[in-house]
């Protein structure tokens, strides 16, 4: 196979003490953006050396961090393949979201789509086996959440907390790991940067929050099990940016055409 030149003109000296993640994310970027595809070869890691002014030793620590993204895959005597995105890491969905200040909305409705699913059931599970001791617990989280001298970014992680919380009432092992890995998804930083632009609020989720507990509380499990979806499913879009309509068309730029 003969391998494409691909010069990305905005990629830049690494700057930062750890300057291998600097080349591996702008690396990365370039991956994400459609620069390399799936089978193209990175350049050599002299050539990667000289364009971000770093020695192939960073050069070399950025591979393997692309690596554990399952970005790429280094052959001995083959160099650095690139890999179907579908083969990456969970941990790449925040930076393929948002990233140099761009937002791709249609990955964040493919997301939504799976969240709310985790979620649906998850809800129903857990107010079958909610005890008093969960309750009390989702209200400190409640009145962390509506505690207007926390800074927005605290009074999401309140909200994350609880999603988390949902998950342990259940006892299910599987959801209580899902729900830790989308805790930390939306806790990440391009996310984060998702919900500044957008000027995003968790302040909705209260009433809902609210409305389950008082349910479970008179003995009305099927409309605690509503309410708490209802607050669930806020919660990842308000998240991510797909609340009340945040994103849209007209809000965002659109994604640009991937090409070298």
């Amino acid at each position: 196979m003969t391998a494409r030149v691909v010069e990305v003109r905005w990629f830049r000296p690494a700057q930062r003490r750890r300057l291998h993640e600097e080349v591996a994310e702008q690396l990365r970027d370039a991956i994400l953006e459609g620069h390399y595809r799936a089978g193209d070869k990175l350049p050599t890691e002299r050539d990667l050396a000289t364009r971000f002014g770093v020695n192939r030793t960073s050069v070399r620590e950025a591979i393997k961090i692309l690596e554990s993204w399952g970005l790429v895959v280094a052959r001995q005597g083959d160099g650095i393949i690139v890999q179907p995105l579908v083969e990456a890491s969970l941990d790449l969905i925040g930076p393929m979201i948002f990233r140099r200040g761009h937002i791709d909305t249609d990955l964040l409705r493919e997301m939504q789509e799976v969240v709310s699913v985790v979620l649906y059931e998850m809800a129903r599970v857990a107010v079958e086996r909610v005890q008093e001791e969960h309750l009390r617990e989702l209200k400190s989280w409640r009145n962390r959440l509506a505690d207007a001298a926390l800074a927005r970014e605290e009074r999401f992680a309140a909200a994350r907390a609880i999603m988390v919380l949902v998950a342990d009432i259940t006892g299910n092992r599987v959801w209580q790991m899902v729900a830790r890995r989308l805790r930390n998804m939306l806790a990440s930083e391009p996310l984060k940067e998702t919900r500044e632009r957008l000027q995003l609020d968790p302040s909705p989720l209260i009433p809902l929050i609210d409305s389950c507990v008082e349910a479970i509380e008179v003995g009305q499990p099927k409309e605690a099990v509503v309410r708490l979806r209802e607050a669930l499913r806020f919660l990842g879009e308000s998240s991510v940016g797909l609340a009340s309509g945040a994103v849209t068309s007209s809000s965002l730029p659109r994604r640009r055409r991937k090409n070298a």
